[in-house]
């Protein structure tokens, strides 16, 4: 069950991240975005594939 909870934790924060992504795409200062974005898409995946 802890595991479960670890993955979908991480799977949120990707999620976020690419939610962050698509809409600072649209945005005037999309470079800006997209670097925010990878914030917690990195985080999300290192967080997924690191030792629970």
């Amino acid at each position: 069950m802890e595991k479960a909870v670890a993955y979908a934790i991480s799977a949120a924060l990707v999620g976020i991240g690419v939610l962050i992504l698509v809409v600072g795409l649209s945005s005037s200062s999309s470079a800006l975005w997209v670097m925010v974005a990878l914030v917690p898409i990195t985080i999300g995946i290192v967080s997924a594939f690191g030792p629970v």
